[in-house]
């Protein structure tokens, strides 16, 4: 019986281009990972700060709001790349891997229109947020820049969707051999 989750990426054929773009998918999911840990500091300062009687920190889930959305926004290239959403692949657990491959390519291409509208539509709302003006209560952070902070993940996660969905029509792409 076949893994769930297909072969370890270590182990799957790759063409010249796609260490780089691992490289790239990583660094992001490292920023990503670093923008949560400096959250999850900030909410412990602001917790025991609170608990002791020195306050919160001012501004804390505005914060974290923002912070939160431009972290998860980090993953979505790294998990795009490495075909790991999640996924329901009941249907087509027992079809042949040709067949598969078709149907995970059309869902990549999918993806990658998705995620291209949705890096439009948000760097059009940061765009619109900036002319407005708008800022949060607290701190008066500019909206605008986390919302346009999420913009290049979204951008990474539609090229590498298009890329996977390359891998699955294109006869050479993604295992080493010219068309």
């Amino acid at each position: 019986m076949h893994d769930a989750m297909g072969l370890p990426h270590e182990l799957v054929a790759h063409d010249r281009l796609e260490p780089y773009l691992i490289r790239v998918a990583k660094f992001m999911a490292l920023c990503g990972g670093a923008v949560f840990i400096a959250l999850i500091a900030m909410s412990l300062v602001s917790i025991i700060g609170r608990k002791l009687g020195f306050g919160s920190v001012n501004g804390d889930i505005e914060l974290m709001q923002a912070g939160t959305a431009v972290a998860a926004a980090a993953f979505l290239p790294y998990c795009t790349l490495l075909g790991e959403h999640l996924k329901v692949d009941f249907f087509t657990e027992n079809m042949r891997a040709d067949l598969k491959r078709r149907i995970d390519g059309l869902a990549d291409l999918l993806l990658a229109v998705i995620g291209g509208v949705l890096a439009w539509r948000t760097a059009l709302s940061a765009l619109s947020i900036h002319e407005a003006g708008e800022v949060t209560t607290l701190v008066s952070l500019p909206v605008w820049i986390p919302v346009a902070a999420m913009v290049p993940s979204l951008v990474l996660m539609a090229v590498f969707a298009f890329y996977r969905c390359a891998k699955a029509f294109v006869p050479g792409v993604g295992t080493g051999r010219s068309a």
